[in-house]
């Protein structure tokens, strides 16, 4: 069982590596959102809407559950509060990823994307242009002391 889990483990990584444009798209939100549910809603500009106040407090009342559970009774009861933990984190991830793909094709978003990429290539251009001029007045300097 745990070639066959390794093996598929591996197949995975490799497939993964190989077509990252397949899944690169919406990942970042994803794994985000796994880790700590509504932080992929934020990365999409959802930090305010009504799901993500849902998110956050099922989240709490989950952590709050399990550790009461945990702690409070014997035996495998603290699953009642572990298994809507996950279901949440899974929810928030599915989410994020679904909302970060569908973002892709958004026209504002794309305009509001293209206007930052602009933006930055134009701090960019400065920035090399600035160091380049620094970069001639020390030689000029060098040249003439």
């Amino acid at each position: 069982m745990k070639k066959i889990c390794a093996c598929s483990l591996a197949f995975l990584m490799i497939f993964a590596t190989m077509t990252p444009s397949v899944f690169a798209e919406g990942m970042k939100e994803f794994g985000a959102s796994l880790l700590l549910p509504t932080t992929g809603q934020a990365m999409n500009g959802q930090i305010g809407s009504t799901k993500t106040k849902i998110m956050a407090g099922i989240e709490v009342a989950a952590v709050t559950t399990t550790i009461l559970l945990a702690t409070l009774t014997t035996g495998g009861i603290f699953w009642a509060g572990l298994g809507p933990l996950i279901a949440n984190h899974a929810w928030s991830a599915a989410d994020a990823f679904k909302t970060a793909r569908s973002n892709k094709n958004d026209p504002y978003i794309q305009q509001q994307l293209s206007s930052a990429q602009r933006t930055l290539d134009m701090s960019r251009q400065n920035r090399f242009d600035r160091e380049s001029d620094i970069r001639q007045r020390i030689l000029k300097a060098g040249e003439q002391s």
